[in-house]
C-alpha cells in the first residue's frame, strides 16, 4: 500500500517543507525542476528569499508577515491560496497551494508542508482518508458550502460543535486527546469546505445554517 507522503505527492506538481523558524527543509524534485533552484542550493534558507512570491494582484506575499509565519503565533492555518513564483529564468509560474501542519519530535514544533499544484488546490484530509478507505474517489475541486453537514467528515463535525462551544484549539486538543496542529488542520478543512474564511465566520456560519 503506498504511504501517505506517496499519496500526497503523486497528487501535486510540487512540495517544500518549512520548519518554525521559515527555514526550507525539505524541496522535492518537483519544485527543483519547476522553479529551477537544486534542492542543495535552498536548504537551511528562508523560504521567502527562496520562493519570493506574489499575490495573484503583484503584490509581495511570501515574508514574515505572511499567512503562513504566523502559524508561529498559534493561528490556523490557511486554507488554500493561489501563489504568483518567478522561477529561475523569471519565467512566472502561477499555483494553487495548500497548506498542512506537521508535528515535529521536538515538543510544541511543526513543519508546514506547501503542496503546489497548477490547477486546483488539493484537500490533503481527503488523501488522507482515501489511505484509510481506498474506495471513494478523490476529489480535488472545491465543495460548494451549501451542502452543509453532509461534506464533514465525523471528526470535522465534532470539532465544528466544539468550536460552536466556544472552545479554543488548545481545548480541544485536550479535550479529543489529539495535537494542536492536527486540530488547526481539521479547522482549516472545515473553513475550505464550508467556504469561509475565519473561525468566527465558521462559528456564524454553523448556527445560520442550524449544524449545531
Amino acid at each position: 500500500m503506498s504511504t501517505l507522503a506517496e499519496l500526497l505527492f503523486r497528487s501535486v506538481d510540487g512540495v517544500f517543507v518549512v520548519d518554525a523558524q521559515q527555514r526550507v527543509v525539505f524541496w522535492d524534485p518537483g519544485c527543483a525542476h519547476l522553479l529551477g533552484q537544486s534542492s542543495a542550493s535552498v536548504l537551511g534558507r528562508r523560504c521567502s528569499e527562496v520562493v519570493r512570491g506574489n499575490d495573484p494582484a503583484g503584490q509581495p506575499f511570501c515574508g514574515g508577515s505572511c499567512c503562513v509565519a504566523r502559524l508561529s503565533l498559534g493561528e490556523n492555518a490557511p486554507g488554500a491560496f493561489p501563489l504568483c513564483v518567478r522561477d529561475a529564468q523569471d519565467r512566472e509560474h502561477r499555483f494553487a497551494v495548500s497548506i498542512v501542519l506537521v508535528p515535529s519530535l521536538r515538543q510544541e514544533r511543526w513543519y508546514c508542508v506547501h503542496m503546489l499544484r497548477r490547477d486546483e488546490a488539493i484537500d490533503p484530509l481527503a488523501i488522507m482518508q482515501h489511505e484509510a478507505d481506498p474506495n471513494p474517489s478523490i476529489g480535488t475541486h472545491r465543495r460548494t458550502p451549501d451542502r452543509g453537514l453532509s461534506i464533514l467528515s465525523v471528526r470535522e463535525k465534532e470539532i465544528l460543535k466544539l468550536l460552536a462551544e466556544g472552545l479554543k484549539v488548545a481545548g480541544i486538543s485536550q479535550l479529543l486527546n489529539i495535537r494542536p496542529v492536527t486540530v488547526r488542520n481539521h479547522v482549516q478543512h472545515i473553513q475550505s469546505k464550508l467556504g469561509v474564511h475565519s473561525q468566527a465566520c465558521t462559528v456564524a456560519y454553523a448556527y445560520r445554517h442550524n449544524l449545531v
